[in-house]
């Protein structure tokens, strides 16, 4: 496998051995207090690593003018950089910051992880090669090595198409010189290849979730946990978690819930989450056609919340409606806390979910499939129970955040040695 050489101003950095543990710095254009599973579980992986021995922080956009410089988030040191706000353009205007604040820190990390590279990831790769570190590259969706990562590339003006292509061809030839590329599902591992990945770059590792968080409760304490967060005692609780974005099919989720609040009087749907600020937000679109629906008192907003598993365990029944999903790590805390799914056939979802085994995949985009499974489920209890034990099991044997931040640190751990350490 063919490796960049460090660069000469590093010669000091690489003289240490290839024995001591390396430290890496996680990239990623957004991150706590924004609500998704892909900042959940950068939050968890730093976190764990941490606990290995693997000294991990977080750069990432101040995207909220109210946001501290710098903290530490849950023990994970966090720095943020300009702009703030700025909304769509905000993740393009940030690279400048964050190449120099790769500069400024380089004593601290040998190794770069950037969460999500269709922006930051040529950057990424770029500042790695001239400081001689390492740089991985983890797609969070489907479509980010190819372009297909923007609804907007089917809507781009004609003209602009084949310059879009072009800067996809461009910048595709940086990112194929990164040390590793992360593959959180066989749709991504594919899209990897079409695109020149070499196999051998490609380290296939899921996202992980804390099983000890998110596990089930009984029947007592979801009472207690519905009376602290003002939810209906005695309904039949569905909910869905993440960011109420365009492409999850929110909207089908609210179309389906106008014909069971008319079948069903004890119904009720919790979205857990908010729009986070981002310019693919479809939250005011929600409340209001939850409003004009008539639905209002049928559907609970949370907004950004930071206790997701309290609402889970509040909860009957999880709907993920998505449209596009590379994994779905909400399905997954969903699933650790013994909650029988209903999901889309898309994307990594069907690698997660075997239907009728631990939940139920449905047509994407289609009200009526989920009406039927929903209803299905209510009536159906003793199918639910099935459905949330296998889940949980699951859950506990491919996907618990200590195993998957152990195969990170063997990942980082094997990279770092190929480079001559630090």
């Amino acid at each position: 496998m063919k490796r960049s050489a460090p660069h000469a101003a590093n010669t000091d950095a690489s003289r240490e051995t290839a024995s001591a543990t390396p430290r890496v710095c996680l990239l990623a254009e957004t991150f706590h207090p924004v609500v998704g599973g892909g900042e959940r579980h950068a939050l968890l992986l730093a976190r764990h690593l941490n606990a290995l021995g693997m000294s991990a922080f977080v750069l990432t956009r101040r995207s909220d003018p109210k946001l501290p410089r710098s903290e530490s988030v849950n023990g994970v040191p966090t720095y943020r950089v300009p702009p703030a706000r700025l909304g769509r353009l905000g993740k393009y205007a940030m690279i400048p910051f964050v190449a120099r604040e790769l500069l400024r820190r380089r004593s601290q990390y040998d190794i770069i992880l950037v969460c999500g590279f269709r922006v930051l990831g040529a950057p990424a790769v770029l500042a790695a090669r001239w400081l001689g570190k390492a740089c991985v590259l983890r797609a969070e969706a489907e479509g980010e090595m190819s372009g297909r990562y923007a609804s907007a590339f089917g809507r781009l003006p004609m003209p602009i198409v084949p310059a879009f292509r072009s800067w996809i061809c461009v910048r595709n030839r940086i990112l194929r010189t990164a040390d590793g590329f992360v593959s959180i599902s066989g749709p991504v591992t594919s899209e990897l290849s079409e695109c020149g990945v070499c196999e051998d770059r490609v380290f296939a590792l899921p996202n992980g979730v804390d099983s000890e968080l998110f596990r089930p409760v009984d029947g007592v304490a979801r009472r207690l946990l519905r009376e602290r967060l003002g939810l209906p005692i005695r309904a039949f609780i569905a909910a869905y978690s993440g960011k109420l974005n365009r492409g999850k099919g929110l909207e089908h989720l609210l179309k389906a819930w106008v014909k069971i609040a008319e079948l069903r009087s004890d119904a009720h749907l919790i979205l857990i989450g908010a729009g986070g600020g981002m310019s693919i937000s479809c939250e005011d679109e929600l409340r209001r056609f939850a409003r004009e629906a008539g639905i209002e008192g049928r559907v609970t907003f949370t907004g950004y919340v930071e206790n997701v598993h309290e609402y889970l365990q509040a909860s009957n029944l999880f709907v993920f409606p998505t449209e596009s999903e590379a994994f779905g790590l909400s399905l997954v805390e969903a699933m650790a806390c013994g909650l029988p799914v209903i999901a889309s056939r898309v994307g990594g979802i069907p690698e997660i979910v075997t239907h009728a085994r631990d939940g139920m995949l449905v047509k994407p985009a289609d009200p009526d499939a989920l009406v039927r499974e929903i209803i299905f489920l209510m009536e159906e209890p003793s199918a639910g129970r099935v459905l949330s034990a296998n889940a949980r099991r699951t859950v506990c044997e491919r996907y618990s955040i200590e195993a998957v931040a152990s195969r990170y640190y063997e990942m980082f751990s094997a990279l770092s040695a190929r480079r001559g350490g630090r």
